[in-house]
């Protein structure tokens, strides 16, 4: 029994972490952490988007409830769709955000004639975007309807 202590006694006995385990945990958590930032930056970018998409989204939404109060012959592109195109920022900040949406109306006998819509008489199309905040180059959300004297429809 005591030949068996003497020859585990020193593996027993020693305390702290080699030199090749201090390389092996020097190389392996900067990777680790590297990994944890970028799924932190991605999961935080994606969220800013969706949240900029949602709040364009509103505006957008917001455009056909305003134009369907206005008669159909003082509907042009000097229409107010900006009821809802201030959104406070995130953080407590009191900061705000503007959306500015682009609104485009002309009559159905201005359209190319390639344009599906231009064989309707007496109506209006409304082409409503709405852009990021930032003016960044990316593709704004848009709305397309068809107003006639008698009602309205989205497409």
């Amino acid at each position: 029994m005591k030949y068996i202590r003497r020859l585990a006694g020193p593996v027993l006995d020693s305390r702290g972490f080699t030199a090749v385990e201090v390389v092996i945990a020097c190389l392996i958590f900067p990777i680790v952490v590297i990994g944890i930032s970028n799924s932190y930056d991605a999961v935080r970018r994606n969220y800013t988007v969706s949240k900029q998409l949602n709040e364009m989204y509103a505006v957008l939404s917001a455009c056909p409830e305003l134009d369907r109060a206005l008669e159909f012959t003082s509907l042009s592109t000097t229409s107010n769709c900006y009821p809802n195109n201030v959104v406070l920022a995130e953080g407590g900040s009191g900061n705000k955000i503007t959306y500015t949406p682009t609104l485009t109306v002309t009559d159905t006998s201005g359209l190319p004639s390639a344009d599906p819509l231009s064989t309707i008489p007496d109506s209006k199309v409304v082409d409503i975007q709405v852009g990021y905040p930032d003016g960044s180059a990316a593709k704004p959300l848009q709305l397309r309807m068809l107003i006639t004297r008698n009602g309205i429809g989205q497409l």
